[in-house]
C-alpha cells in the first residue's frame, strides 16, 4: 500500500502524541508496579490480592485488544482515542478513590481495556498515514517510549512513594491522560484515509494472509523471547549469580540505551538495506548472543554478569533494528484491516511473553535456572528467524 506523502513536521505532529498516549498507556502498570507493597499493607490485604490488581489490568489490556480492532473502523481513530483516554482518566480517579479491593479490581481491569486503545490505535495511524520514508521512523519513536516507560515507570513510582501513598499514582496517571487529551483528540484523524469498508476487514481475512501470519508470528515470538527474560532476569540474577535488584535495575538501563541507540538507526538501515536485510541483520545477532549465552551457561562455570548483560544489549539493540521493519510490513494491508490486524498482533506477541514466562517457571529459583531461560529464549528466536528467513513478498495493496 502506498502511504500518502508527509512532510517532516507533519510526521513528528503525528508521531508525538501517539507515542505519549502509548506511554501513559503503558505507565497504568510501570509506575503502579512499586505502590503493590504499599497497596496491600494500605489496605490490609494478601500478597495474592494485590497481585491480582497486576494481573487483571493485564487480563483487560489482552483482551480488549481485539475490541479495539473492531472498533477502530467504526468509530474512527479520533473516536476510540478519546474514548479510550477518557476511560483511562475515570478508572484511574477511580482507583485513586477505591474503598475496597473489590472496587480496586474491577477498575484496574477497566483501566486495562482503556489502555489497549493506545496500543492498537498508534500504530496503526502511524502506518496508515505516514510515508513509507517516514513509516519505519515512526513505529522506531513509539517502540522508544515503549521501551522508556518500563524502565522509568518503576523508579518514578518509587520516588513518588516518597511523597505519596499508593493513590497517588493513580492521581498522577489521571493528570497525564487528561492533559494528553486535546492533544492527541487534535491530531488523530476522523478516520483513516483510504479507508474502504468494501474490503473483507474480518478477522479471518486476514488470518488467510500468509505474509501477514509469518510477519506478525517471527515479530510476536521476537517480543515473546523479550518478555520471557526480562521476566525471569530477577529471579535469574538473584540464584544463578547471587545478585539483588540493583544488578537488574543496571541491566535494565544497559538493555534501554541499547534499543534507544538501535531505534534512532533503524529507519535509516531499513532505507539502505532494504526491510529484509535489516531483519535478518536483528535476527542473525539476536541468535549468536543468545547462543553464546546458553553455551556459557552451560559451560558448569559462574555465568558472569558482563555475559548476561552483553547479551542483553545485543538482543535488545537488534530488536530495536529488526522490529519496527518488521511491523510495518505485517501491516502492510488495505486500511479497513490494519486495526483488526494490529490488534491481532499485539494479542499474539503478549499471549509469546505469557507462554515463554509460565514455560521457564518452573526451572527459576535453582543456580542452574540460566540453562533452561536461554534455552527457552533461543527456541523462540529460532521460530521467529525460521518464519523471515525467506522474506516474505509484501505487496503493495491499493487502498
Amino acid at each position: 500500500m502506498h502511504s500518502p506523502p508527509a512532510s517532516p513536521s507533519a510526521s513528528i505532529r503525528t508521531i508525538l502524541p501517539l507515542a505519549f498516549v502509548t506511554g501513559v498507556s503503558m505507565a497504568a502498570m510501570d509506575l503502579y508496579l512499586p505502590a503493590v507493597p504499599a497497596l496491600q499493607a494500605g489496605m490490609g490485604i494478601s500478597v495474592p490480592l494485590a497481585q491480582a490488581t497486576v494481573a487483571v489490568y493485564l487480563a483487560g489490556l489482552a483482551g480488549a485488544q481485539l475490541l479495539w480492532g473492531e472498533l477502530l473502523n467504526r468509530l474512527g481513530p479520533r473516536r476510540c482515542v478519546e474514548v479510550g483516554l477518557l476511560l483511562l482518566v475515570l478508572t484511574s480517579l477511580g482507583c485513586a478513590l477505591a474503598p475496597n479491593i473489590e472496587t480496586l479490581l474491577v477498575l484496574r481491569l477497566l483501566q486495562g481495556v482503556s489502555a489497549a486503545a493506545a496500543t492498537v490505535v498508534a500504530p496503526t495511524v502511524v502506518r496508515a498515514t505516514l510515508a513509507d520514508a517516514d513509516v519505519v521512523r515512526g513505529i522506531a519513536a513509539i517502540s522508544m517510549v515503549e521501551a522508556i516507560v518500563p524502565a522509568a515507570g518503576p523508579v518514578l513510582g518509587a520516588l513518588m512513594l516518597r511523597v505519596t501513598d499508593w493513590r497517588g499514582t493513580f492521581w498522577v496517571l489521571a493528570a497525564l491522560a487528561l492533559l494528553l487529551l486535546p492533544w492527541v483528540v487534535k491530531i488523530a484523524p476522523r478516520r483513516l484515509p483510504g479507508l474502504n469498508l468494501e474490503h473483507d476487514a474480518g478477522y479471518l481475512g486476514i488470518l488467510r494472509n500468509r505474509s501477514y501470519l509469518r510477519l506478525a508470528g517471527s515479530h510476536a515470538l521476537c517480543i515473546g523471547a523479550l518478555l520471557t527474560f526480562l521476566a525471569s532476569a530477577p529471579q535469574l540474577l538473584q540464584h544463578t549469580l547471587g545478585l539483588g535488584t540493583a544488578a537488574f535495575a543496571l541491566l535494565q538501563v544497559l538493555g534501554v540505551g541499547s534499543f534507544m541507540l538501535g531505534a534512532s538507526q533503524s529507519g535509516r538501515l531499513a532505507a539502505h538495506l532494504g526491510h529484509a536485510r535489516v531483519v535478518r541483520l536483528g535476527s542473525v545477532v539476536q541468535l549468536v548472543a543468545c547462543t553464546l549465552a546458553l553455551l556459557a551457561a552451560w559451560s558448569g562455570q559462574q555465568l558472569p554478569y558482563a555475559a548476561v548483560a552483553a547479551y542483553w544489549m545485543c538482543f535488545c539493540g537488534a530488536l530495536a533494528i529488526r522490529g519496527p521493519a518488521t511491523f510495518v510490513d505485517a501491516l502492510a494491508l488495505p486500511p479497513a484491516q490494519m486495526g483488526r490486524a494490529t490488534a491481532l498482533l499485539v494479542l499474539a506477541l503478549l499471549a509469546a511473553g505469557a507462554v515463554g514466562t509460565q514455560l521457564v517457571a518452573p526451572f527459576l529459583g535453582h543456580a542452574d535456572s540460566a540453562v533452561p531461560v536461554f534455552a527457552g529464549v533461543l527456541i523462540q528466536l529460532l521460530v521467529s528467524a525460521a518464519l523471515v528467513w525467506r522474506y516474505p513478498v509484501v505487496q503493495p495493496v491499493k487502498a
